[in-house]
C-alpha cells in the first residue's frame, strides 16, 4: 500500500494544463457581463439573460457529456481522448465570444452573444467533464488523488489570477472595451490550448473500468443512491451566492473606489474639449491608472485563495472534509458581513487598503471551497462504487463542472437582476476622456451602498445555505476510512489482474 502511482512529469503538467485552461473560464466568467455592456451595447438584463439562458443549457450538457465520457472506449482510456481534441474549439469559441460584429445593442448583436455563449460552453464541457474526471482514474489511492487535486487547483487559481491581473489594463487603456477585450480573447484561447494539450501526452488511466456499460437509466437509479452526491449538489447550489464578489470585484473597483477618489472637475471629450452638461460623469485621470485599481481588487481575492488552497493538504490530516467546508463557509459568513459594517457606514471613503485586506480575506473560504468541492465529488464516486460496485466518474464530475457553472452564472445574474433595479447609470460609450479612455458616470450613494451589499451580504447568505446540506454528510471518520481501504485493495488487486 505504500506504493506510488503518480510520476513527477503527470503532476506538473496537469498542474500547468490547469493554469492555461483557468485563464479561459476566468476571462468567461469574471468579464463576459462587462463585455456584453460595454463592448456589444447589450443592457444589463440582456447580458444577464444570456448568461442565464447559457447555464440552464449546461444544466443538460454537462451530466449528458458525462455519461458520453463514462461510456467511451478507446485505446487512450475514457478521459484522455478529449483532452487531445478540445482545447482548438475551446480557442476558437473564446475568440468568437469576445468579437462583436455587429452594432452596439442590436438584435443581431444579442443573438451573437447568446449563441457564441452558448457554443463556448459546449466547447469547455467536452474538455471541463474528463480533464477533472481524470483525477479519480489516475490514481488508486485516495492520498494521492487529493494531494494531485489540490495541487491543480493551485494551478488553476494562478490561472485566473492572470486574466484578472491583465485584461482591465487592456480595456481601460486608449484601445478601448471592443479591441481591449478580442486581444485578451486570442491571448488565454492560445495560452489555455497550448497548455491543457500536453496533459494528454504524459497522463495514465489507472484505476479500472467497470465490467458493463449501465444504461442511461441504470446511470441515473445508481446516481439517486448517492447520497453524498446528493448532498455536494444541494449544498453548491444553495451556496452559489458564495463567489458573487469573486465575480463582481470590478464593480466595486470602478464605483466605491475610483469614482469616490478621483478628481473629474476636467472633463474631457476625444478632441480634448471640456464637455459641458455631462451629469456626474467622471475620467479616471488620478495618482495612478485606473486599470491598476480595478486589477488590485479582482486579484485580491484570488490571492487570498492560494494560501487556502496550499494549505488545503494539512488541514485534510487534521480535519475530514465535513469539518473544512463548515468551519471554512462560517469564516466566509463572518468576513463578508464584516466588510458589509464596516464600509457601509461611509460608503462614499472607501479605503482602498482596507478593502484589499478585507477582500483577500474573502478569498481564504473560496481557496478551501474550490479544492474541497472536487475532494467531494472524487469521495462520491468513492461512495458509488463502496454502496453498488458501479463507477461513474464522468457523470459524478459533469456535476462539478456543472455546479462551478452554476455559481458563476447565479451570482452574476442576481448581481446584475439587483443592480438593474437601482438607478445604476451605464458606461456611455460616446464619452471619452483626452485620453481616449472611456468615461464613466458616477454611481449615486444608493446605487454605491447596494453595490456593497451584493458584495457582501449575498455571499454572506451562500455561505449560510451551503452549511446546511454538509451536516447530513455522514461520509467522514471510521466509515470513510474503513470504505476507503475496502475500495484501495480492490482497485490494486484488480490493477493487479489486469496487468497479467
Amino acid at each position: 500500500m505504500d506504493k506510488k502511482y503518480l510520476t513527477l512529469k503527470e503532476r506538473i503538467c496537469f498542474t500547468v494544463g490547469a493554469f492555461g485552461r483557468s485563464g479561459i473560464y476566468t476571462l468567461m466568467s469574471m468579464f463576459t457581463l462587462v463585455f456584453f455592456q460595454n463592448g456589444a451595447g447589450l443592457t444589463l438584463k440582456q447580458g444577464t439573460t444570456i448568461i442565464l439562458i447559457g447555464r440552464i443549457f449546461d444544466a443538460l450538457n454537462d451530466p449528458v457529456m458525462g455519461m458520453i465520457v463514462d461510456r467511451t472506449k478507446s485505446r487512450w482510456g475514457k478521459m484522455r481522448p478529449y483532452l487531445l481534441f478540445s482545447p482548438i474549439p475551446i480557442a476558437i469559441s473564446t475568440i468568437l465570444l469576445f468579437t462583436a460584429p455587429f452594432e452596439d445593442g442590436s438584435g443581431k448583436a444579442f443573438v451573437w452573444a447568446l449563441i457564441t455563449y452558448i457554443l463556448w460552453g459546449v466547447c469547455f464541457t467536452v474538455q471541463d467533464v474528463p480533464f477533472w474526471g481524470l483525477s479519480s482514474v489516475i490514481t488508486p489511492l485516495e492520498s494521492e488523488r487529493t494531494s494531485f487535486i489540490s495541487t491543480a487547483r493551485l494551478g488553476s487559481t494562478f490561472g485566473g489570477i492572470l486574466p484578472a491581473l491583465v485584461v482591465p489594463i487592456l480595456y481601460q487603456s486608449n484601445m478601448g472595451y471592443q479591441k481591449g477585450f478580442f486581444i485578451s480573447a486570442v491571448i488565454f484561447a492560445f495560452l489555455g490550448c497550448g497548455l491543457s494539450i500536453l496533459i494528454f501526452f504524459v497522463s495514465k488511466e489507472r484505476v479500472p473500468k467497470m465490467d458493463h456499460t449501465p444504461s442511461f437509466k441504470e446511470t441515473f437509479v445508481v446516481l439517486g443512491k448517492d447520497k453524498l452526491l446528493i448532498i455536494v449538489i444541494f449544498a453548491a447550489i444553495l451556496g452559489s451566492t458564495m463567489v458573487t464578489a469573486n465575480q463582481c470585484a470590478d464593480y466595486i473597483g470602478n464605483y466605491l473606489v475610483i469614482q469616490n477618489h478621483t478628481d473629474f472637475s476636467q472633463i474631457f471629450s476625444a478632441t480634448g474639449e471640456l464637455l459641458g452638461g455631462v451629469d456626474a460623469a467622471k475620467a479616471y485621470d488620478f495618482w495612478i491608472p485606473r486599470g491598476t485599481i480595478v486589477t488590485t481588487l479582482t486579484v485580491a481575492i484570488g490571492v487570498g485563495m492560494v494560501p487556502a488552497m496550499a494549505i488545503f493538504p494539512l488541514l485534510r490530516k487534521e480535519l475530514s472534509l465535513k469539518q473544512i467546508y463548515i468551519y471554512s463557509a462560517v469564516f466566509g459568513l463572518v468576513v463578508h458581513a464584516l466588510c458589509y459594517v464596516v464600509f457601509s457606514r461611509d460608503v462614499t471613503s472607501v479605503n482602498i487598503y482596507l478593502l484589499w485586506i478585507f477582500l483577500f480575506l474573502m478569498g481564504l473560504p473560496l481557496g478551501i471551497y474550490n479544492v474541497i468541492t472536487y475532494a467531494l465529488i472524487a469521495d462520491a464516486v468513492d461512495y458509488m462504487e463502496w454502496k453498488t460496485g458501479e463507477r461513474h466518474e464522468g457523470v459524478c464530475f459533469s456535476f462539478q463542472t456543472f455546479l462551478s457553472k452554476v455559481n458563476a452564472a447565479v451570482a452574476t445574474f442576481v448581481f446584475g437582476q439587483i443592480l438593474d433595479r437601482t438607478d445604476f447609470k451605464p458606461v456611455d460609450k460616446s464619452l471619452v476622456d483626452v485620453a481616449g479612455r472611456q468615461i464613466f458616470f458616477e454611481q449615486s450613494h444608493d446605487t454605491q451602498l447596494m453595490l456593497l451589499a451584493l458584495v457582501t451580504i449575498v455571499p454572506a447568505v451562500g455561505f449560510l445555505l451551503t452549511i446546511i446540506p454538509m451536516l447530513f454528510n455522514d461520509y467522514t471518520g471510521k466509515t470513510k476510512e474503513n470504505a476507503q481501504k475496502e475500495l484501495e485493495e480492490q482497485r490494486i488487486a484488480k490493477m493487479h489482474t489486469t496487468e497479467s
